[in-house]
């Protein structure tokens, strides 16, 4: 009997208690808001005043924290892809420049500038969004060596 009262007065936990509800779910916002702008679990973690394992201990344990780093992401590729695709195709930009003239007065000047498409940057487009799309790069799969649409057997044969 008096084993069970000690028991039911020690109740408590022991260690250091949980600061996920003091350090990061208040944050939540900011942290979508840090993950967009490329942040590191490092410097969040720094700017939360939690340690980066605990953090990374926090992602496995807490769904709101897992759902937010998935919205950020998600988000991140989105404008990437967008970035990715101007590059691919192509675009112009308005660029604001300030000129001094000779009285020391600066003005300001909108000039639009072509920026041409950019074949590297519609390659890897096509091959992340497209499943029928064939590299013009070597395929390796391949034992062939094919030059300027030439199979180099065929033409070695030929020569003999």
């Amino acid at each position: 009997m008096a084993d069970e009262i000690v028991m039911a007065n020690n109740t408590r936990s022991v260690g250091r208690p949980c600061k996920y509800e003091s350090h990061v779910k208040p944050y939540l916002d900011k942290i979508y808001e840090w993950l967009k702008q490329g942040y590191t679990d490092y410097s969040i973690a720094d700017n939360l005043g939690i340690a980066h394992y605990t953090l990374i201990q926090y992602k496995e344990k807490y769904t709101e924290l897992i759902e937010v780093y998935t919205r950020a992401r998600l988000e991140r590729n989105r404008l990437v892809m967008n970035k990715m695709f101007q590059r691919a195709t192509g675009e112009k930009v308005t660029l604001l420049k300030q000129k001094a003239t000779k009285d020391g007065e600066i003005l300001d000047l909108v000039e639009e500038q072509y920026i041409p498409p950019d074949v590297n940057a519609a390659d890897l487009f096509l091959r992340n969004n497209d499943p029928e799309y064939r590299s013009a790069k070597a395929d390796f799969n391949s034992l062939t060596l094919v030059q300027n649409n030439y199979n180099l057997d065929d033409l070695e044969a030929k020569r003999l």
